[in-house]
């Protein structure tokens, strides 16, 4: 089976979304180092040693094009990184090509001329982009912009495939058991896929997130009534898709806002039975004694797993 390997380019970003780290430290990154990180990305993916292993590649901020290339020469070096990976595409050496954009802002001429590189692709190529009920659209402008670059971009560019992330918080929950948010009504409207997260915290307990977005961490029961629902009325791929690390990146590249955070090696050891990702420079690799690990554990009133309660209603339901 191939991999996927993925390059974080750079962490500023100026989408604020509440739930998020970046949200609250809007790490700045250093022009020179945006261009550096580009550079190296371009000299990796130009090794064509790497492409019987891996057939994916994807890119992520922070955020590339809600303003964060006002610098022509960053803007160059992004370009001739996406050139390359167009060319990739095109000749077939790559089969899909992930570029992520948050869409919440009205200005995307960055973006479009980026998708403008890939006419003419052999294989897939995909937009991810996330939608939240909570935290993520600060007006009703943000979540306008997104639905008008959604709809968009698939008039201009039909040929391009979307997913979307969603955060399972209490507040997401509630409008999908009262039938406000429907998830196949979304996929129709705006072509996409979805790709479901539980909710998690950074540097501080769930408990701290809620009082800081409150709504944002579900309760266990809660949670479970969501679970038969979905279990019920959505597609088994769309059961799969919840919280399932098979569907993310094997190997990332990630770039700090320092010389020394520069390209830093990040590789997933994925185990699909136990649902257990290590990742050597990360801190969140601690395992419950479920075998889980504990950033899996999401509720705001027990320590109760995620993963086990879904494999719990999947063998009653079964």
């Amino acid at each position: 089976m191939q991999k996927q390997l993925q390059f974080e380019l750079w962490e500023q970003c100026n989408s604020l979304c509440k739930f998020c780290y970046l949200g609250t430290e809007n790490r700045f990154t250093p022009d020179h180092l945006k261009i550096k990180a580009c550079e190296k990305a371009l000299e990796k993916i130009s090794d064509l040693s790497l492409y019987p292993e891996y057939d994916t590649l994807s890119y992520l901020g922070g955020e590339f094009f809600q303003g964060q290339m006002s610098n022509p020469e960053v803007k160059k070096a992004f370009m001739n990184l996406m050139k390359k990976t167009a060319e990739l595409l095109k000749e077939g050496i790559v089969s899909h090509v992930w570029i992520y954009a948050t869409l919440t802002i009205g200005d995307q001429k960055d973006l479009y001329e980026t998708l403008d590189l890939f006419e003419g692709h052999k294989g897939e190529l995909w937009v991810l982009t996330s939608y939240d009920t909570l935290g993520r659209f600060h007006t009703p402008k943000m979540e306008e912009n997104w639905s008008y670059h959604m709809k968009n971009i698939h008039k201009l560019y039909p040929e391009i495939l979307f997913n979307t992330t969603t955060i399972l918080s209490e507040d997401c929950i509630d409008k999908y058991l009262s039938g406000e948010l429907s998830f196949k009504k979304m996929m129709e409207e705006y072509h996409t896929s979805f790709f479901f997260k539980q909710c998690g915290a950074s540097n501080i307990t769930l408990q701290e997130m809620n009082k800081k977005l409150p709504g944002f961490v579900p309760p266990r029961k809660k949670f479970l009534q969501f679970l038969k629902k979905f279990r019920t009325e959505e597609s088994p791929i769309m059961w799969d898709k919840l919280f399932n690390i098979k569907y993310r990146a094997d190997t990332l590249y990630r770039n700090g806002n320092s010389e020394d955070t520069s390209m830093q090696l990040n590789t997933r050891h994925k185990d699909s039975n136990a649902e257990v990702e290590l990742d050597h420079i990360s801190s969140e690799t601690e395992l419950a004694e479920c075998g889980h690990l504990k950033n899996y554990h999401a509720y705001s009133d027990c320590d109760g797993c995620v993963i086990c309660d879904k494999q719990m209603i999947e063998k009653m339901m079964s």
